[in-house]
């Protein structure tokens, strides 16, 4: 997708603006993982917890704004941005990359429609991978196959695309995949392993601290994932809305909670997104999260009834 045409001293603007915040985010990532392993008490660990699933939500804000293309306008520099963010969130910026861009065209479509059951399907199973998927299951399914997928040659990756009656849309995103995509995941996979590896060697790192502090923020980003779209109309651009935050939270996400305004606009860098949404046409982000635990229900008879409504 194209980048939002915009002047070039104003793209440059944007440009290091985006470097600049990924450098902050990477540091306060690794401030926040230092903090968790000094003596402190479980006060301070859990708010240290709940910071980092904040500026996490912002590192995959990044990653997304690099879907886009919107991190720099040089195609090297957006890649680089988007894998080093990436590594940092624990997955390959191309995997999450090659599903994302599907998705814009996917969304509202029965590939992505995970609230509902649809006819011919088995409740208990739809319920059970519902759950397993907001409580932490998308995030980790990410992980598993960033270590899985390189180990697949790229004759078979098509195979992977195996089609359900819905909730495949992840499936259906390894029939996008071109050879190039396939020898940058592997890339980034290796390249990850070794950062990890390295840091954890380098600085102590012990692996039940990462796994408390990657364990919060599975959770908190799987059942942040689809709140912008559940029980929307079944409309491409339309099916989803822009929620609000507290403002400080807001620039965490990068503005990430104007979802609706993203999939009208998806050009359009996060800096310019809150002047463009009207507050009136949105929800507050922690209603419809609540909203994420509901369990799945019965296909509506008529979905074209399927409203949004603003408070």
């Amino acid at each position: 997708m194209a980048i939002e045409r915009v002047p070039i001293h104003q793209r440059v603007w944007l440009d290091r603006h985006n470097l600049a915040v990924l450098a902050a985010q990477a540091l306060v990532w690794f401030g926040l993982i230092q903090a968790m392993h000094a003596p402190l008490g479980v006060f301070w660990k859990l708010a240290i917890l709940i910071l980092f699933c904040l500026v996490m939500q912002g590192v995959f804000s990044m990653m997304h704004e690099c879907f886009h293309r919107n991190g720099h306008r040089s195609t090297r520099v957006n890649w680089a941005m988007g894998a080093w963010a990436s590594t940092l969130f624990g997955s390959s910026y191309t995997l999450i990359r090659v599903n994302h861009e599907g998705h814009h065209q996917r969304n509202r479509s029965p590939a992505e429609l995970a609230e509902y059951i649809l006819p011919g399907e088995r409740a208990a199973l739809k319920i059970g991978l519902y759950y397993f998927a907001v409580l932490g299951g998308i995030w980790l399914a990410s992980l598993l196959a960033t270590l899985i997928l390189p180990l697949v040659p790229f004759s078979r990756v098509k195979r992977l695309a195996v089609r359900w009656a819905s909730m495949d849309g992840y499936n259906r995103a390894f029939a996008q995949f071109t050879a190039r995509d396939w020898s940058l995941l592997r890339g980034e996979a290796v390249l990850a392993l070794c950062w990890w590896i390295g840091c954890s060697w380098l600085f102590g790192w012990q692996w039940q601290t990462l796994l408390l502090l990657y364990a919060g923020f599975a959770f908190s980003y799987s059942s942040l994932q689809w709140i912008y779209h559940l029980r929307t109309p079944l409309d491409r651009i339309e099916g989803a809305f822009n929620l609000r935050l507290p403002t400080p939270i807001r620039w965490l996400f990068l503005n990430f909670n104007y979802n609706l305004q993203h999939h009208r606009r998806p050009d359009a860098p996060w800096q310019s997104m809150h002047a463009q949404v009207d507050q009136r046409e949105t929800q507050p982000l922690w209603w419809r999260w609540l909203g994420a635990f509901r369990p799945p229900e019965p296909y509506p008879a008529d979905p074209s009834q399927l409203t949004k409504v603003y408070f």
